[in-house]
């Protein structure tokens, strides 16, 4: 299982790699991803996970709290409340390397995502997949 980290610090802090400010004629994802890494990791809500792991920033230390959020939260989807698809979504899209690097992680999420009903079609297909691409043991 991965180390725990200090939540209090940014990805900036952790990574301690200080990414230039963005041109001024950059988009809006640009920005707000620059500006997002300049956050304490344990402020960032369930979105803000989402957008940083879409764009594969900081995974070795987004992906644990994003799957304990989820992991957190799955017995709530299971009575009826609400569930974060876009965090789901941008966790299980990452790469088969990502979760081959994190066999612990990613049978942790295999095992949140058995929690899970009533998902939109989308979300299931990517979860579907998530699944069928991971090695047998895991």
């Amino acid at each position: 299982m991965p180390q725990p980290v200090d939540r209090t610090q940014s990805l900036e802090q952790l990574e301690r790699q200080r990414w230039p400010d963005p041109a001024e004629d950059t988009t809006p994802m640009v920005k707000n991803v620059h500006e997002l890494r300049r956050r304490p990791i344990g402020t960032l809500e369930p979105h803000e996970l989402a957008r940083l792991i879409g764009q594969d920033v900081g995974l070795p230390l987004l992906l644990p709290l994003a799957v304990e959020i989820l992991r957190d939260t799955a017995p709530n989807q299971a009575v009826g409340g609400w569930y974060d698809d876009d965090l789901l979504y941008a966790v299980v899209t990452r790469g088969p390397q990502v979760w081959a690097e994190a066999p612990d992680l990613a049978r942790n999420l295999k095992e949140t995502a058995a929690m899970l009903s009533d998902l939109s079609r989308y979300v299931k297909q990517e979860v579907d997949d998530f699944l069928a691409s991971l090695p047998e043991g895991i």
